[in-house]
């Protein structure tokens, strides 16, 4: 190239999925944007070189759900410092803002942190909540002002997020659960749906469901759940997941358990996102870590690589809309890239429920690059 490269990752291998690319190839930036993707580019001049030897390229990792409304919401953390630390460059707040508060989320939040923060707005007008529930008084939902948000904030909002579980909307959750399909319809955006310890049935949540809906903590032992008593994937689960509806990981504190997970691979029901829903009340020493650990438990149960990198890139980024934008190392696209390394050396990975697996890789982010600045990983500087 003519003009010198700022940043050079090379040696590595690129892993896109939404480009098909598996192999041997560099990535060259100039500012915040990808200029050349290809082998064997020039170090001639570049600023700074990533000898990214045995590692993984990716594009950036998108955690679909965590809670990074910090100082506000109870559930709020400062996401910022984990993400940049692990190969995370865009992060979805789960509905932590409202209508009422949205305007917050974004100077507070989106507008200040390194990471790109977007974020599923709260049918609940103030976010999500607890002690009380948000929605144990249905008089504080709102679809119209959820949807307008949504419609007012498109490059920060992505959708309708709804808990259904007890604690959150007490008996109210065919109610909450219509009119969050309706903020969805009226935004033409996703509705993300909590699910697990519901006072209606799994079937008739998913059945509720449009294509391109989702249903987080798909894999939560809490009653009702997508496997019957027996271990029996749901039928209905299935037909949903058939006909478009996103099945995603939503790890957290409570709905991940290594036996369910794997019952529901065997069945078919493969996730078709990987999220952590880190958020500011997990535990000190709580078994989700961050999203490469999440990701290395998928990959520990059979998984491929590509299909876990899939799951925190191309995935993600159709999911909310924004395959244009992030998900992919393309030119001219924001330089947000993850560089992974895939360690093999025996590893105890836990569950939500007490159990342990014993794994003999996992997934390491060595650097973290959004829009061209390599700010955080293992490796830095």
């Amino acid at each position: 190239m003519d003009v010198p490269l700022d940043l050079l990752i090379t040696g590595g291998t690129v892993l896109d999925p939404a480009a098909g690319i598996r192999g041997p190839v560099d990535v060259g930036i100039i500012g915040s944007q990808i200029v050349a993707v290809g082998p064997a580019l020039a170090r001639d001049g570049a600023r700074r070189v990533i000898d990214a030897t045995g590692c993984v390229v990716t594009p950036g990792l998108i955690d679909l759900h965590l809670h990074s409304y910090w100082g506000v919401n109870p559930f709020g953390m400062d996401a910022d410092p984990i993400c940049l630390a692990t190969g995370v460059t865009t992060g979805v707040d789960a509905g932590s803002a409202g209508p009422v508060n949205f305007g917050g989320f974004r100077a507070l939040v989106h507008e200040r942190t390194v990471t790109r923060m977007l974020a599923f707005v709260a049918l609940a007008q103030h976010g999500v909540w607890k002690d009380p529930g948000e929605l144990e008084d249905l008089r504080f939902a709102d679809a119209a002002a959820a949807a307008r948000t949504v419609s007012g904030n498109r490059d920060v909002a992505v959708g309708i997020k709804v808990r259904l579980h007890l604690p959150s909307v007490g008996e109210h959750g065919r109610a909450a659960l219509r009119l969050a399909i309706e903020a969805g319809e009226a935004s033409g955006s996703p509705v993300m749906v909590h699910v697990g310890n519901t006072g209606i049935s799994m079937e008739e949540i998913v059945d509720t469901l449009r294509p391109g809906d989702i249903v987080t903590h798909c894999y939560t032992p809490q009653r009702p759940s997508v496997v019957d008593p027996d271990g029996r994937v749901l039928p209905a689960a299935l037909r949903a997941h058939e006909r478009g509806v996103i099945f995603d990981v939503g790890h957290a504190n409570n709905h991940f358990d290594f036996e369910l997970v794997r019952r529901a691979l065997d069945q078919g029901l493969v996730p078709d996102v990987i999220s952590t829903d880190l958020h500011g009340r997990l535990a000190p020493g709580n078994p989700v870590v961050d999203l490469p650990t999440t990701m290395s438990k998928l990959l520990a149960l059979g998984l491929t690589l590509e299909q876990v990198v899939a799951r925190c890139t191309s995935t993600p980024a159709r999911v909310i809309g924004w395959a244009d934008r992030i998900g992919a190392l393309a030119v001219g696209r924001v330089a947000d890239v993850a560089v992974l390394a895939v360690v093999e050396e025996p590893t105890t990975l836990r569950d939500s429920v007490g159990g342990t697996l014993l794994a003999d890789r996992r997934i390491e982010a060595r650097w973290t690059i959004r829009a061209g600045a390599v700010v955080g990983g293992s490796g830095q500087p």
